[in-house]
């Protein structure tokens, strides 16, 4: 028997309302997502809809692709991190083109980089594995995963299509995109990755503008929105050891600004695990990210539950 709905000076009663989950970035943390994925399961939470950036879009779009949680969490464990990075310029390759610009005279030494450090295509064809040629029309429930097109500087969502939506500034829409584009797009850290070329943009990492993508799911009809935060939270750091690490911190900060200013918006639920300590050499801290997401998902189930009961 279905649900039995009444409306009162407008307003519908007996209807639960519908359930959105927002996943930011946060690179290897991304596996505290399927932690808090397996609380809403384990206490029955609908999630009628989800969106993702950079590593959230990974998450989103395998678990928008029906894997449950349980599959989620071991694939994470098995993962080997280091089996996906196909550099695009080796050492040898870089003081090659460091002593063309030492004795090129005119060539900034900047402009002997690439464009990325790795090529991303191997993060393609292990995500081709799982949703083979899904486009974002294809999910068990809607998705929606965020890109940054560098060359015009909007805002880029892969999305189901839905009718009925209101545009959102400065963004572009498509709903017809394999997911495995979609989501190499939205890891496209600045500087890490190559930018993933598609169509006539040149996409990068959605956190650039977007690290917790609620509001499109605003648009996308949620009426309660639950977002899992794992970017920075000005937590100190003060063992810099290299040129990237100065570089992924500074896009930290910044997407914290954007989160804070803009990411929070429509959210009802944030939760924000505690990952910012774990050492990622260590093993098993794949398994350590979920629990952490677990264990901030479970000290705000009762608000959760409160909110999807309606």
């Amino acid at each position: 028997m279905g649900e039995m709905i009444v409306k009162v000076n407008g307003r519908e009663y007996g209807r639960r309302p519908k359930v959105g989950v927002a996943l930011s970035g946060g690179g290897v943390r991304g596996a505290a997502h399927v932690g808090v994925l397996q609380v809403l399961a384990e206490n029955k939470i609908p999630v009628d809809m989800v969106a993702g950036t950079s590593a959230g879009a990974l998450v989103a779009a395998l678990y928008a692709c029906g894997y449950r949680p349980h599959e989620l969490e071991k694939m994470a464990a098995e993962l080997k991190v280091g089996e996906l990075v196909d550099l695009k310029m080796t050492v040898g390759d870089l003081f090659k083109q460091g002593v063309k610009w030492l004795f090129g005279g005119r060539m900034r030494f900047w402009s002997v980089l690439p464009i990325g450090l790795i090529k991303g295509d191997k993060v393609e064809h292990y995500l081709a594995g799982l949703v083979e040629r899904r486009t974002v029309k294809d999910t068990q429930i809607p998705l929606a995963i965020t890109a940054v097109d560098l060359i015009t500087g909007d805002t880029v969502f892969f999305v189901t299509p839905r009718e009925g939506w209101r545009a959102i500034l400065n963004a572009r829409y498509f709903t017809n995109t394999l997911l495995t584009d979609a989501v190499r797009a939205s890891i496209s850290v600045p500087g890490v990755f190559c930018p993933k070329k598609y169509r006539n943009m040149l996409l990068v990492d959605g956190a650039v503008k977007n690290n917790l993508p609620t509001d499109i799911l605003h648009q996308m009809g949620a009426e309660v929105i639950i977002a899992v935060d794992l970017g920075y939270s000005g937590q100190v750091n003060e063992d810099f050891r290299s040129a990237s690490e100065i570089v992924l911190q500074s896009i930290d900060i910044m997407n914290r600004e954007v989160t804070l200013l803009k990411g929070v918006q429509y959210a009802d639920v944030v939760i924000r695990p505690e990952v910012g300590d774990i050492d990622f050499k260590q093993s098993g801290y794949m398994s350590l990210c979920v629990a952490r997401g677990a264990k901030a998902a479970w000290a705000q189930i009762n608000e959760i539950r409160r909110l999807a009961k309606g």
